[in-house]
């Protein structure tokens, strides 16, 4: 397998440097650059061009979400993990179009490498704590759509389910 290029978004420079430690250990993995807000992350990937962006959500000038939003549309082949430490349900099933989400609330070095593996290899990747809300939240909207389809075949006898 190729070298997975790396981009850190995060406001901390602490917490960058923490990540970068623990990526730089990982064969096959090279972090190219770092971000301190959106706006630079976005930059830095029309310059870089990595494959996988490491976003942090609660950041200066451009939030992550925005940034994730922007690039996203504008580079679809660059895949985005958001990290963050928020758990909140509205958090995760908002439609910010990323490929992964991984909290940092636990996450081990192991999950980070799997996380950032699949993402590359585009695959969407969620982490346990962040999975049941997503789960919830689609068979919430799976169940409406059932039952608005239901309706709609009852309302037109003619239809194909019907004979």
């Amino acid at each position: 397998m190729s070298q997975i290029r790396v981009l850190l978004a995060d406001d901390h420079k602490l917490v960058r440097a923490g990540i970068r430690s623990l990526l730089e250990r990982l064969p096959e993995l090279e972090v190219v650059a770092e971000a301190s807000d959106g706006r630079e992350a976005i930059e830095l990937v029309e310059r870089l061009e990595p494959q996988v962006v490491l976003m942090d959500l609660a950041m200066p000038e451009l939030n992550g979400l925005e940034a994730t939003r922007h690039l996203t549309r504008t580079f679809p082949k660059v895949r985005v993990i958001i990290l963050s430490i928020y758990s909140d349900e509205n958090t995760f099933t908002n439609p910010a179009r990323r490929r992964g989400r991984l909290s940092d609330e636990g996450a081990a070095t192991e999950e980070l490498e799997l996380a950032i593996r699949s993402v590359a290899r585009g695959e969407t990747y969620l982490s346990p704590p962040v999975s049941k809300p997503v789960i919830m939240e689609y068979i919430r909207r799976t169940n409406v759509v059932s039952v608005r389809a239901k309706a709609y075949r009852r309302d037109r006898p003619n239809s194909q389910t019907d004979r």
